[in-house]
């Protein structure tokens, strides 16, 4: 048996760097697919981070609804982080909402801890080193046998640059070959698999474009290598509809915004006399090797280390004497009274202070560049709904469209804008960050050439149960694509509707499963 759908993920994949590359005949298979189907923009969600938007793409359902803002993000009523996995997910996913199908569900980012399916999952994005991340549980060996499972997994800059592009490309080889294969032995009716080897490409290389550096070309060979690694599967079944979108685009990145330092200066936090950490200090700036060998010889003392810099993630703040406070991914907290534990804003206080902080940080500029450093300030009931409406902010500040991002350092900082900076788990500054927009190529069977219309992640779930003739649920934040779908098939199988059940959040992970994850992060440049 053959899929019937195949749904490809080129993570932060912008129609800014494939059209050039589509025009010098340098991605092939997309071309084929675009020739013999359609294309078109697609709208992230907010904010537009991996974890949070492909959560959204595959239930059909805002952050407010589903309760993933993000991988990292803070603690429900703490002034700290926690890492957020699949057991926070709160809405159901197309795969457990469709009847009698089989899936191969591929490193499909908060699929960890894996669940048991019809089919197989894979579950490698985010999943801790030394993990078990398949199901069923023996997978994980099969696959293990034919490739290192390194080069099926995300990749860290453990070393050079250099080797970090050769890495990205060998997974990618990898990839191709291993992907019809599991589809295979899933039986899968349908394939969903999230690539992010463009998104590494574009934060670590990005600058080196159009330079005389080696690295000049690396985010175009990527693209390319994700290209073949396509054409490998949709060539392995050839009678799949095939869908391939991006979860955001990616542009450059200007700067880094100190929001922690913004907010001490205009009145409304301000920092705490505490010492730091070093103990935390030490162990996140250690090399990841000489890291794991630490956690191998005192894992009690790793834990404690790893533990105080989770604590200190929010930023050294004197939270009595803060009335506002930011998390990790452009959300803005108000310091409530009843909601935080040393909350200080009243609820009819709350209302004037959002207001005044939405015109502050509007008009916050990059003094070098002249240009605002937040595209839009959005206030929650703006973005959010759902049954998750608890975890989302006051404010999201949208500093992706502007090309700017909300620093993961908060210390006192004398430039609150200045340029990106080098994190210590890779001693390398991003050059690239995430915009708000991604890319939307369908073909196959069942699949119109008339054009793609207005759509977002949202729309993604709702389109691919259709194209499956499965019912959709009833609620979806998003429609199905129907200009998308052939007039014969969509007359054949008409949308219907059903209800969905919501899907309890379960336990957080352990102090020891945080700490091995927050060190995978870090070691990416998402967290300090």
């Amino acid at each position: 048996m053959a899929p019937r759908l195949i749904v490809l993920g080129w993570d932060s994949a912008t129609f800014d760097v494939v059209d050039p590359l589509l025009e010098a005949g340098r991605l092939p298979n997309l071309a084929r697919l675009i020739e013999r189907g359609a294309r078109g923009p697609l709208a992230s969600t907010w904010p537009p981070m991996t974890d949070c938007a492909w959560t959204s793409a595959f239930t059909g359902r805002n952050p407010g609804a589903h309760g993933i803002f993000g991988s990292w993000y803070r603690a429900p009523g703490a002034y700290e982080c926690r890492y957020f996995s699949s057991r926070d997910r709160r809405a159901a996913t197309a795969w457990e909402m469709a009847a009698d199908l089989r899936w191969l569900v591929w490193n499909v980012p908060m699929t960890y801890p894996p669940t048991s399916i019809e089919g197989v999952m894979v579950a490698g994005y985010g999943a801790p080193p030394g993990s078990r991340f398949c199901r069923p549980e023996t997978f994980q060996d099969t696959l293990a046998q034919r490739w290192p499972l390194e080069d099926l997994l995300d990749r860290a800059p453990h070393t050079s640059l250099e080797q970090f592009y050769v890495d990205l490309m060998r997974g990618l080889e990898a990839q191709a070959e291993a992907l019809p294969f599991a589809a295979r032995e899933a039986g899968a009716d349908c394939v969903i698999a999230v690539w992010p080897h463009v998104d590494r490409a574009q934060h670590f290389f990005w600058k080196f474009r159009g330079t005389d550096h080696p690295l000049a070309g690396a985010v175009e060979n990527v693209y390319e290598a994700m290209d073949r690694a396509t054409g490998a599967v949709i060539d392995a079944f050839p009678e799949a509809d095939a869908i391939v979108m991006s979860d955001h685009g990616a542009g450059a990145l200007h700067g880094d915004v100190n929001v922690g330092s913004f907010l001490v200066s205009s009145g409304h936090a301000a920092y705490s006399a505490g010492k730091r950490n070093v103990l935390a200090d030490l162990a996140w700036a250690l090399p990841p090797a000489i890291r794991r060998t630490a956690k191998r010889i005192a894992p009690g003392a790793a834990r404690r280390a790893m533990g105080a810099a989770l604590v200190k993630q929010l930023g050294p703040f004197d939270w009595p004497r803060t009335r506002a406070f930011v998390g990790v991914n452009g959300d803005l907290w108000l310091n409530l009274k009843g909601r935080e534990p040393d909350g200080n804003v009243s609820e009819e206080d709350a209302p004037g202070l959002v207001d005044e902080l939405t015109a502050a940080l509007g008009g916050l500029r990059d003094p070098e560049r002249g240009m605002p450093v937040f595209a839009s300030v959005y206030r929650r009931d703006e973005l959010y709904s759902g049954a998750a409406l608890d975890l989302a902010p006051d404010l999201m500040l949208d500093s992706w469209s502007a090309g700017y991002r909300v620093a993961v350092k908060r210390d006192p900082s004398t430039d609150i804008v200045g340029p990106p900076t080098s994190l210590a788990g890779v001693r390398e500054p991003w050059s690239s960050e995430h915009r708000p927009t991604g890319v939307l190529v369908a073909a196959g069977p069942h699949i119109s050439q008339s054009g793609i219309g207005a759509a977002t992640l949202y729309d993604i779930a709702p389109t691919m149960l259709a194209l499956l003739a499965q019912p959709v649920a009833t609620g979806s934040d998003g429609r199905v694509l129907t200009e998308l779908l052939d007039p014969t098939f969509l007359r054949d199988h008409p949308v219907a509707q059903r209800d969905v059940a919501p899907r309890s959040a379960a336990a957080a992970y352990s102090d020891e499963e945080a700490a091995a994850v927050a060190a995978h992060l870090q070691d990416l440049g998402y967290i300090e």
